[in-house]
C-alpha cells in the first residue's frame, strides 16, 4: 500500500529545543545583550520575563530595559538588582519553547591606590594638598576623616570645613595649615561592596 501526498497536504511543523544557557557574568554599570532567536513556522510569539515577574509580550522599553524587535532583550548600564534569570518564551499553534539567562552583576569592592608617603610635612601657612585616588566597581566614594574624627564628604563638588575642604578630584585641601591642623587624616573609600 503506498500513500500518495502532495505538496498541498503537507504541514510544517513549528519545533524549539528547550535550551538553559549557562550563567551570565556582567560587569555593574555595562550594557546587557540576551537574544532570543527563533525559528519555526508559523511564526512564534516571543514573551520575556524578568527576574521581577514582569512580563513583556511586545517590542518596548521601560525604564533601562528594552524588548527589541529582532526578539533581544537589553538592559542598560546593569545594577545589582538587575541580577536573576531572564526568560524569553516562544509560542506558536503547535507549541512552545524557552530559554533562560542566569545573569549575575560583578561589583569589585574599592582599593585605594593613591602613593603618598604616611607622613607629610608641611610649612605654616601653605595650601597642602593630600590625595586620594580609588579604584572600584561602582565608582567608590570618598571621604576624608580628619583629626578629632570630623569627616567630610563631597557636596556640591566641594564640603569646606574651615579651611580645609574636598576637590571634585577627591582630594582633600588645607588651605592655610597651622599647629593645630597636625594630626592623623583618613582617606575613606566605599561602595555597595564595602
Amino acid at each position: 500500500y503506498i500513500l500518495h501526498a502532495s505538496w498541498h497536504d503537507c504541514v510544517v511543523i513549528f519545533y524549539l529545543n528547550v535550551t538553559f544557557t549557562g550563567g551570565m557574568k556582567i560587569t555593574y554599570g555595562l550594557n546587557l545583550n540576551l537574544p532570543c532567536v527563533v525559528d519555526g513556522w508559523p511564526r512564534a510569539s516571543i514573551t520575556w520575563t524578568l527576574p521581577n515577574g514582569l512580563v513583556l509580550d511586545k517590542p518596548q522599553a521601560i525604564g533601562r530595559v528594552s524588548f527589541l524587535t529582532n526578539g533581544t532583550l537589553q538592559l542598560r548600564q546593569v545594577a545589582t538588582f538587575d541580577k536573576g534569570t531572564y526568560i524569553c518564551k516562544a509560542l506558536n499553534s503547535f507549541g512552545s519553547s524557552t530559554l533562560s539567562y542566569p545573569v549575575e552583576v560583578m561589583v569589585f569592592p574599592p582599593r585605594i591606590i593613591s602613593t603618598m608617603s604616611a607622613i607629610t610635612r608641611v610649612n605654616r601657612g601653605s595650601p597642602v594638598t593630600l590625595k586620594c585616588v580609588a579604584t572600584g566597581i561602582p565608582k567608590p566614594d570618598i571621604s576624608w576623616t580628619l583629626p578629632g574624627r570630623t569627616t567630610l564628604v563631597p557636596h556640591h563638588w566641594f564640603t569646606v570645613q574651615g579651611g580645609i575642604h574636598m576637590t571634585e578630584e577627591s582630594g582633600l585641601v588645607i588651605q592655610n595649615p597651622v599647629l593645630t591642623n597636625s594630626g592623623i587624616y583618613k582617606c575613606n573609600a566605599k561602595n555597595m561592596v564595602q
